[in-house]
């Protein structure tokens, strides 16, 4: 029977605990703070800025991989050129 009313007065606390915590989440939830607004707008102005960064960096990317693609074609062609050059002597 203690056993029961242990987990009875646990279960009653944990109930408690929760009721609190919702009750807390309902009354900043509720309240339209000036505080919530302006971390929304900074957030959001950090998501652009993050955006404008990313396609940045995607653009870097792409203008890398075709340097890389000329470089190697080049490095080939330049290798397939002395490889002739050289077999014919």
């Amino acid at each position: 029977m203690s056993e029961n009313a242990t987990r009875q007065n646990g279960q009653l606390a944990r109930n408690d605990s929760l009721y609190g915590l919702s009750n807390m989440d309902t009354t900043l939830e509720g309240t339209p703070d000036d505080m919530t607004v302006v971390d929304a707008a900074s957030l959001r102005r950090q998501i652009i800025k993050l955006n404008r960064r990313l396609q940045l960096l995607e653009e870097e990317n792409k203008e890398r991989a075709k340097r890389e693609m000329i470089m190697y074609s080049i490095t080939v062609a330049f290798w397939l050129l002395n490889s002739w050059l050289w077999f014919r002597r």
